[in-house]
């Protein structure tokens, strides 16, 4: 994997993770093409987001650690 693949990654983890986070109803519109969202919907996206935190944490452990080469 290189360099470039690798900060790619995390970004997208982390800036998608953050967007979708702090502005669910913004990232959920631009992502659907201008729907609205009912409250079920926002409260799925918000869990997306974390799960995207969460996996762009772990992916930069795992490159802090050397695990992936």
């Amino acid at each position: 994997m290189t360099p470039l693949l690798k900060a790619i990654t995390l970004v997208w983890f982390f800036g998608w993770g953050f967007l979708l986070v702090k502005f669910p109803l913004q990232a959920y519109r631009i992502l659907s093409f201008g729907r609205t969202p009912n409250p079920l919907q926002l409260k799925r996206e918000r869990a997306l987001g974390y799960m995207a935190l969460a996996f762009g944490c772990l992916f930069g452990l795992v490159l802090i650690f050397g695990i992936l080469q």
